[in-house]
């Protein structure tokens, strides 16, 4: 099955300010469920979904009354803008990021506590992340928009 990745909006039927309720209606049980905190500084939860037979994850945040906040997918069924990035190289992702012309990329290295580094290119304009591993793109994660001015996300019709 192949799914458009909606910037802004979410991903098929799975729309961003949902319930944790409506998304289990949608997509069933999780694999998996986590709590974390995202944020050091932040007192708010969030847990995310794992749909490990989907490769996908959804996040919902405490301080937006548990609503859909993210998705990530892993798969090459996933489809940015009509194309699989996943697995293709970083220079590759990054050139047809820029045909796109959706918004300034950030590029940051992230090292864990292993010493595993992952490079991920932000895209803030848009609310999207994307994660490198060995050089190929490994995960998209995506949000609703943001108001900057407001400091609120902007949520879906």
């Amino acid at each position: 099955m192949v799914t458009n990745i909606k910037l802004g909006q979410g991903l098929d039927k799975l729309v961003f300010g949902m319930t944790r309720e409506e998304v289990r209606e949608a997509l069933g049980e999780p694999s998996e469920k986590e709590n974390f905190n995202p944020l050091e500084d932040d007192e708010g939860q969030s847990e995310a979904w794992h749909y490990d037979e989907l490769e996908l994850s959804a996040s919902f945040d405490e301080e937006d009354d548990f609503k859909l906040t993210s998705l990530a997918v892993s798969s090459p069924s996933y489809l940015f803008e009509g194309i699989n990035l996943i697995g293709l190289s970083q220079e590759d992702v990054l050139q047809q990021i820029e045909l796109m012309a959706i918004g300034d990329v950030e590029i940051d290295s992230i090292s864990d506590d292993d010493n595993e580094s992952q490079i991920v290119a932000s895209i803030a304009d848009v609310s999207l992340n994307l994660w490198f591993e060995d050089d190929h793109l490994s995960e998209i994660q995506w949000g609703p928009f943001w108001d900057e001015e407001e400091e609120r996300y902007i949520w879906p019709d």
